[in-house]
């Protein structure tokens, strides 16, 4: 089996070279590593082309956009997708691997955690986020997703239509709920990622708002081109 790990990227010089080198220690590495960078005005470009990694440049548009670009160009048999600024476990893609290898599975998806950030964006990401989750999936069906930490395979992803190129946020749910349709998702909050909690740093209130007015035009109106996050560095 190969693996292709692609990383969406726009002005990412600060946290790119962290998530490139806890790539290159995994004790599976990747057959591929490809940056999609959103015609980054600083130095993205740079920092990955310096590691070895494979850049495509696309205009800057939604994130949507760039994932279904490097899912189209990457050439394994499994796209493993995460972003710019995690930091990978070891063994990250031996569980991934083992995880999609499952009779029926066609993905898998795991979570993410914060190791700074404020202190409501810490307990609500590491503790009430994953509880949320499970609920979601085990009950309602809905497999709420993270563009940090998800992989199937490629043939499986763009025979649903991969990623919604127009969608601004929810394009790594969009996708679950796709491949849901054709066959077997794995879908583990035991299994993260650590990721920048940057995002905290917007506020409370104004991330809350943001993240129902997102979410309640997505499950409403299966769109999500209206309204995303905004670009933080």
């Amino acid at each position: 089996m190969t693996i292709s790990v692609v990383i969406p990227a726009y002005n990412e010089e600060k946290y790119l070279p962290q998530t490139l080198a806890s790539l290159k220690k995994l004790s599976r590495t990747p057959d591929e590593i490809i940056v999609v960078n959103a015609s980054s005005t600083d130095a993205t470009k740079d920092v990955a082309l310096r590691s070895g990694t494979k850049v495509i440049t696309v205009k800057k548009s939604t994130i949507g956009y760039s994932r279904q670009v490097g899912l189209k160009a990457a050439k394994s048999e499994v796209i493993v997708f995460t972003d710019a600024d995690v930091n990978i476990p070891s063994d990250w893609l031996t569980r991934m691997e083992t995880y999609i290898q499952k009779p029926g599975v066609v993905g898998v998806f795991g979570g993410f955690r914060v190791p700074d950030g404020p202190w409501w964006y810490k307990i609500y990401i590491n503790i009430l986020q994953p509880v949320l989750n499970m609920v979601y999936f085990s009950i309602l069906r809905i497999p709420m997703a993270t563009g940090q930490n998800m992989a199937f395979y490629k043939e499986k992803a763009l025979s649903v239509g991969g990623f919604p190129e127009e969608f601004r946020i929810a394009e790594d749910i969009e996708i679950a709920r796709r491949l849901m349709r054709i066959g077997k998702i794995i879908f583990r909050q035991d299994f993260y990622v650590w990721a920048s909690g940057r995002r905290g740093h917007e506020g409370f209130g104004r991330l809350i708002q943001r993240i129902f007015k997102a979410f309640f035009y997505y499950f409403v109106f299966r769109k999500a081109d209206k309204v995303g996050f905004p670009d933080v560095r």
